[in-house]
């Protein structure tokens, strides 16, 4: 098994974001610590935007560092025109009990137009995310 090339990558003021060659999902971890209000929000939509130099795609955001998100950043990250503009299905990652309840209440409470899970191994996410990539283009 070969491990894989990083095509391209990005750091900014709050997330880093990198893709891969063969695979087109978008990963995304946040610095420590982080509390996410609506301008944070805003701007790590910004910032995705402009990685994916505006092209739909799928993401897996590793929640670990997150330490709290506010209603306001909840319901613009929530929002078609906003926060999912441009994502085809969405995997959060963390192994912090308080990101996974967080994740896990934000998928019932809000129930995303897109595919959205949450998950304890990368693995299992990126597999996810291959899968409903596939049944997406078979059915298209």
């Amino acid at each position: 098994m070969t491990k894989k090339q990083i095509m391209e990558k990005q750091q900014f003021r709050y997330t880093s974001l990198s893709k891969e060659i063969d695979d087109g999902i978008i990963y995304a971890t946040y610095i420590p610590k982080l509390e996410i209000n609506l301008a944070i929000a805003q701007e790590l939509v910004q910032n995705r935007m402009s990685f994916s130099e505006n092209k739909p795609h799928y993401i897996l955001i590793d929640f670990t560092n997150v330490k709290s998100v506010t209603k306001d950043a909840r319901d613009y990250m929530n929002d078609p025109e906003a926060g999912l503009k441009g994502l085809l299905g969405g995997a959060f990652l963390s192994n912090s009990v308080v990101a996974t309840l967080f994740v896990n209440l934000y998928l019932k409470v809000n129930n995303p137009t897109i595919p959205a899970k949450f998950f304890t191994n990368k693995a299992d996410a990126i597999n996810w995310l291959k899968k409903i990539r596939t049944e997406k283009t078979q059915f298209a």
